[in-house]
């Protein structure tokens, strides 16, 4: 059942300060609830930009819901201190996004910037964000050079990057032992990106990449051409309306039995499955997260959101669950304070949580090292569209880019336990990790570079 804002904060309200949640989402102003805790420090100030409205609505209001979700799980804080969240909708437009990045700077004295947006308005925002000394948390696609050379110590990709899905699909044609593919993607620089990186992984032969017109239906010439190549395998990387499109005009040719179709998460996610009827039923597709990964918070995860929201839980709401919980470890190695922000870049580094997408960490670059996934569609045992996990196609995913990052961190000491806090226990090393545990290995640094320096 889905509630009404006024009911959620009447709700929220009733919990009391300690379980209060500073949060309101309110698409067309930013705006705070601040809650009252009786402690010392000053509110923890989040600001979420996120596209709330027009296209890529879906993956903005997924992460910025998945990342309520687990503000409430945490009881509204993190570490036990108040929090206050601000979110902005950028609606889809790299100057609102911008001119929404300089209003909040100004307004706000942010500690951490939560951005939920397309890659035009990451790129026209980053600049302004990563010279204002708040931590920046990326939810969805960043610019490739953020990854390398351009690292940035103020820069955090939570999501997992496009590079990492289409290198898994690399994995995945390798392992099918697949030598011609073709590929069809709207005409834009993504696609071109993506080609490049299968091209770069995989050394079988991209026989045509097919680009549509953007916005069409209607896919007659497209099938035709693959029809007639008939390679062993189809890429398709058109997502939203055009993706569901060729993928029922797809099944409509009688194509699915003849050549298989591998899609990107971003075109197959659950709430979009229902409109692709029969058509959009076992395809598979490569992800970040699946509904049936069995990690500790994910079937509470499902449950709690698909019962506040009313809709099924997606990878973007995964990753917007998984960057609270992440804020939350990161100040408990801090004591809550975000004044030192050499100490809170270090906790960012090393935080250690539950991540519903499985094992996670940070390579030198800020880029995350995690696992990616085959899954296919499929019915639940109510005959609900849903997603199987398949297969993990890469396990510990790195960046390739991480070596050219100037960024050295390896060595730096974990953030001491605060003052006032409880001492770690006998033998548990500064940081808090348990006794026995190994030290994380450095990630891999590409033949023929220096690892880098600070």
């Amino acid at each position: 059942m889905r509630h009404s804002r006024a009911a959620l904060l009447a709700r929220s309200l009733l919990l009391g300060p300690a379980g209060a949640l500073a949060l309101l989402l309110a698409p067309a102003a930013a705006t705070a609830l601040p809650v009252t805790t009786g402690v010392s420090n000053p509110t923890i100030v989040v600001a979420v930009i996120a596209t709330l409205s027009g296209p890529g609505a879906m993956a903005g209001q997924d992460s910025v819901d998945g990342f309520t979700t687990a503000m409430r799980h945490l009881g509204g804080r993190f570490a036990n201190q108040e929090v206050r969240v601000v979110v902005q909708d950028d609606k889809g437009s790299p100057d609102t996004a911008l001119a929404v990045a300089r209003r909040l700077l100004e307004r706000e004295k942010v500690d951490f910037v939560v951005t939920a947006v397309t890659l035009p308005s990451m790129s026209a925002m980053v600049k302004t964000l990563t010279e204002s000394r708040a931590f920046i948390l990326n939810l969805d696609a960043a610019p490739a050079s953020l990854a390398g050379a351009g690292c940035s110590p103020w820069f955090f990709q939570v999501a997992t990057p496009v590079q990492a899905v289409h290198e898994a699909i690399a994995a995945y044609l390798a392992a099918e032992k697949m030598r011609r593919i073709m590929v069809i993607g709207t005409d834009a620089p993504a696609t071109d990106q993506a080609v490049g990186t299968i091209r770069r992984a995989w050394p079988g032969e991209v026989v045509e990449v097919l680009r549509p017109r953007h916005g069409t239906t209607r896919f007659t010439e497209e099938i035709a051409a693959m029809r007639q190549a008939a390679p062993d395998a189809v890429v398709n990387l058109l997502t939203g309306g055009m993706g569901g499109a060729f993928a029922r005009e797809y099944a409509a040719a009688g194509m699915k039995a003849d050549i298989p179709m591998i899609g990107v998460w971003q075109g197959w996610e659950r709430p979009m499955l229902p409109a692709m009827t029969d058509a959009g039923m076992e395809v598979l597709n490569v992800a970040p997260w699946s509904p049936d990964l069995d990690t500790p918070l994910n079937k509470r995860l499902i449950t709690d959101f698909e019962l506040e929201f009313g809709r099924p839980v997606t990878g973007w709401v995964a990753h917007g669950y998984d960057t609270a919980q992440m804020l939350d470890a990161a100040l408990r190695a801090t004591g809550g304070r975000t004044g030192d922000r050499d100490a809170v870049r270090s906790a960012l580094r090393r935080a250690e949580f539950p991540s519903v997408r499985g094992a996670f960490r940070f390579d030198t670059n800020h880029f995350p090292s995690v696992n990616v996934y085959l899954r296919r569609t499929t019915r639940d045992a109510k005959g609900r569209p849903t997603e199987e996990l398949r297969s993990t196609l890469i396990k510990d995913w790195h960046s390739r880019d991480a070596g050219l990052c100037p960024m050295r961190w390896t060595e730096d000491p974990a953030p001491a336990h605060p003052p006032g806090a409880n001492p770690p226990k006998p033998g548990t090393p500064p940081g808090g990790a348990p006794p026995g545990t190994q030290p994380k290995p450095k990630p891999p640094v590409p033949a023929g570079q220096a690892r880098p320096t600070q």
